[in-house]
């Protein structure tokens, strides 16, 4: 990967779940992580894996639609994805996209 990093290079939502850049990793590694549900995207956000608050935003919104995508489009079941995000993700951009998200239900 260059360091010409394109949006997707550092998140995006597949079929599998949420690939972020682990930038825990960063710079002597380029790695990339897969969330596979809600709860592992709130724990990428509390770990520092993914950071900026444009990111965090990003990996946040994409957490929440692949846990409606796991729900079958439900959209009452992403109250506890939320509260998952809000709970664990404890940095304040993170909260506060979490926060954003409650009220845009």
């Amino acid at each position: 990967m260059s360091q010409d990093l394109r949006p997707t290079d550092v998140v995006r939502l597949e079929p599998d779940g949420v690939h972020m850049l682990d930038q825990r990793k960063l710079p002597d590694e380029v790695s990339e992580l897969v969330c596979t549900n809600a709860a592992e995207v709130a724990d990428a956000i509390a770990t520092l894996a993914i950071r900026g608050a444009p990111a965090i935003g990003v990996a946040a919104a994409m957490g929440l639609a692949l846990a409606a995508i796991n729900e079958g489009g439900a959209l009452a079941a992403l109250g506890t994805p939320i509260a998952l995000l809000t709970r664990r993700a404890r940095r304040f951009t993170a909260v506060s996209c979490c926060w954003f998200a409650a009220i845009a239900r």
